[in-house]
């Protein structure tokens, strides 16, 4: 049986790594539900097992990815069912984390959502989904993290961050489907920074709620 990947120059050796196995991923060379194990990817690489670790570690903050103790590293296997049962839990979770972060988000807070969200707005404009998920996935997640409640954070990196592996994997198979969906979510954005300005977290929390909802409607159509 061939490699799948090939030996790499000593130049950028993570930057290159990553790319490589994130495109793997998405091109489907490497299959949901694969394990990836990191001994032999390092020797088809020509690199040591702990460059293969670190990519390993930031394709799993990007939801390519999932490692378990004990488990392994494999690469997440997601139906569109499973999609919808995330979004079960996402529904209930994270308008609870929209809500509680608004109260503690001081200016400069505010300013890095403001920021991000612009981001991610002109990525949109250009049609660069890759960069639009990144931007789009850390703007939830500073919400997450100044929700100030780790129990919480941490479900929600644990089951929300593999959807948006998903969607990238999706993304040249449903392209149109999936830009609308981003256009929705930069309003989404739009309007949860303006709710929190006007100090109604209430409203920031519902309208969290049901943009969760639109979107889950959304792939329900879209199988």
């Amino acid at each position: 049986m061939s490699p799948t990947f090939q030996k790499i120059e000593p130049v950028s050796k993570k930057a290159r790594v990553l790319v490589s196995l994130r495109e793997a991923i998405i091109s489907g060379a490497i299959q949901g539900g694969e394990q990836i194990v990191e001994a032999k990817i390092a020797q088809e690489f020509g690199v040591g097992q702990g460059l293969i670790r670190e990519a390993l570690i930031e394709l799993e903050h990007q939801g390519f990815v999932q490692r378990t103790p004990f488990s392994g590293t494999q690469v997440p296997k997601l139906t569109v069912e499973d999609a919808l049962n995330i979004f079960d839990i996402r529904i209930e979770l994270e308008p609870l984390a929209v809500f509680l972060a608004g109260p503690k988000l001081t200016e400069d807070d505010l300013a890095v959502l403001q920021q991000i969200a612009e981001q991610s707005s002109a990525a949109t404009r250009v049609e660069d989904l890759d960069v639009f998920f990144e931007k789009h996935l850390n703007f939830r997640k500073k919400i997450w993290a100044w929700s100030g409640n780790p129990y919480l954070q941490q479900a929600l990196e644990r089951v929300v961050i593999p959807l948006y592996g998903l969607y990238l994997i999706r993304r040249t198979r449903n392209s149109e489907g999936i830009l609308q969906a981003a256009l929705d979510c930069v309003e989404h954005q739009d309007r949860i920074l303006t709710a929190y300005r006007d100090k109604d977290f209430k409203l920031a929390r519902r309208v969290a709620r049901d943009f969760l909802v639109h979107i889950k409607d959304f792939l329900k159509s879209r199988g």
